[in-house]
């Protein structure tokens, strides 16, 4: 409290003693009481002032984002913070508004014919989790404030390095729960099969599969890719040959997404989501990129030009496939290709497979000039239905269909002039010695080789359907502070007991659901237009 607060309320008391000093004994307690009162006042004033001149103070929803359309005044589970744990407290309230969950964790309790035996007693975390999602599922006419710490207890035995009890970050707390969780399942996981020294003992065994292995095999999948259980795709393409140079992988259970800035480091004015999603995705070039398949396709076209065939170095440029590592040039002479292994190159992140709850990070902490991590407060607007499949593989295959269509580009390689001349087609054979023998252009082989990569490539990857693209908002959390500390609450949509869908011809509304704004044990039912306003820090989204 400031020095000028505490001599405000010195001054009020001690006109208040000056005061009872001038009334009669009789009016005394009458005016004790007032003055008490007036004190309290004073001092709850002084109290919120100076709360509210703090940057560490607990924010809450006002008076006008509270939606006074329903009559009826209901509630859903509060927390109790234990220390510092409301990081983990959004989390349990989001994971809550995700219809989905609850019951995947259910399945895991009901597969308890794929854990060794009575594993099913010993899954402190599921158990833990059922039993307070199920609390903050219900809809009450009253207040309730529910306990953590059953499942922080729980969490605790798989995350020694992560204190539930001090300040942490949400998205961290996620991944370590869901860790956690995929841990647990996997303790109980009992591969078919002996060990490699049983195997090995008797060279005549004939080892049988167990009946139904397959069936369970495929039970085992769904409880150990959960929900969140999502994948990324980064391609690298040749532009100029249309070659994928590389193709990886990676699963996340949380994406994160970079907000669009400007010039100066600042969010972009208007910055939405799907901006963000576009940043995310979007093609970048990739200059002086080495792309060997370009080298072949001119070394064979090259040597179809020549009048003395040789069929044996032909062959082996068109059917080599290790591009990066053979021997391909040493077919010529040393001054007769000067490959200087400079191409343009693409690369792209798309949604591979899209995950049934898709948890989406906006990374606001960015790091400064100066190297210091810094939060950027500016508003991101997000939707209530988002629509995924303009980022998926599957949009970005028939988006860059032309590619294939493109002739390999020869500008970037290095020829001695009479070699250059011949694939430009200014100089005929008879003017060099040479005799052009057509052995198949190399535009036919780009497209034979580009038919069998497309044909791999949709062996291994699945098509992503649209209607599996589309998510509707359950939970956003929302952070205030500065980077390091500060305080989270979340806004969680409660969907009433039958939900027949929502209204995907653009309308904004999500059906008859309710949503709350919950701050640990505070909780207050919201308006969609408050929950629109939050600067979110995370979104739950969930598969339509």
């Amino acid at each position: 409290m400031s020095m000028k607060h505490e001599r405000g309320i010195t001054s009020i008391a001690k006109n208040g003693l000056e005061l009872l000093s001038r009334i009669p004994h009789t009016s005394y307690p009458l005016a004790a009481a007032a003055l008490g009162l007036g004190a309290g006042v004073a001092g709850l004033y002084v109290a919120l002032r100076a709360s509210t001149s703090s940057s560490s103070s607990v924010p809450c929803v006002s008076d006008s984002d509270r939606d006074d359309s329903s009559q009826v005044v209901c509630y859903v589970g509060g927390l109790h913070n234990l220390g510092n744990n409301c990081f983990l407290n959004v989390v349990l309230q989001a994971l809550a508004s995700c219809t989905s969950f609850l019951p995947y964790l259910r399945s895991i309790l009901q597969s308890k014919h794929l854990f060794v035996v009575d594993h099913t007693e010993e899954l402190p975390l599921v158990h833990a989790l059922i039993l307070l999602l199920q609390e903050l599922s219900i809809i009450r006419d009253g207040k309730v404030v529910l306990s953590p710490k059953g499942v922080m207890s729980a969490m605790s035995l798989y995350t020694s390095n992560f204190n539930l009890t001090r300040q942490q970050d949400a998205a961290e707390a996620l991944l370590h729960l869901l860790t956690s969780l995929r841990s647990e399942v996997l303790l109980g996981y009992v591969p078919h099969g002996s060990s490699v020294s049983n195997v090995t003992s008797f060279a005549s065994r004939v080892y049988k599969q167990e009946v139904g292995y397959g069936l369970k095999l495929d039970q085992w999948k769904k409880i150990l890719f959960g929900p969140f259980d999502g994948t990324l795709r980064s391609m690298l393409t040749c532009s100029s040959c249309s070659t994928v140079l590389s193709m990886d992988h990676e699963h996340f259970d949380c994406l994160p997404l970079l907000p669009v800035l400007d010039k100066n480091g600042d969010i972009i004015d208007a910055c939405s989501l799907v901006d963000c999603l576009r940043h995310f995705s979007t093609v970048e070039f990739l200059e002086s990129y080495r792309c060997d398949r370009c080298w072949h396709l001119s070394a064979l076209r090259y040597m179809s030009l020549k009048s003395e065939r040789d069929e044996g170095k032909i062959n082996k440029l068109r059917f080599c496939v290790n591009y990066d590592n053979c021997s391909c040039s040493n077919l010529f002479q040393k001054d007769e290709i000067l490959w200087s292994g400079l191409s343009r190159a693409t690369k792209q992140l798309t949604l591979n497979h899209c995950p049934k709850i898709l948890c989406i990070h906006v990374q606001r902490a960015l790091m400064s000039v100066t190297g210091e991590f810094v939060k950027h407060e500016e508003h991101i607007s997000f939707p209530f239905i988002l629509d995924l499949y303009p980022f998926t593989k599957s949009a970005s295959t028939l988006k860059n269909e032309y590619l294939f269509q493109t002739k390999p580009s020869v500008s970037n390689m290095s020829f001695v002039p009479h070699m250059l001349r011949v694939m430009q087609g200014t100089t005929s054979a008879e003017e060099i010695g040479f005799q052009k023998i057509n052995l198949g252009s190399a535009s036919e082989i780009r497209e034979e080789i580009s038919h069998e990569s497309q044909e791999n490539s949709n062996s291994k990857d699945t098509f992503i359907s649209r209607k599996n693209c589309m998510y509707s908002l359950c939970a956003v959390v929302e952070h205030y502070g500065r980077y390091g500390g500060g305080h989270y609450a979340a806004f969680r949509r409660v969907p009433p007991v039958q939900d027949h869908g929502l209204d995907l011809e653009g309308s904004k509304r999500t059906g008859n659901s309710k949503w709350f704004y919950v701050s640990d044990h505070q909780v207050l039912e919201v308006s969609e237009e408050a929950v629109l306003s939050a600067n979110a820090t995370l979104l739950f989204y969930e598969r339509i």
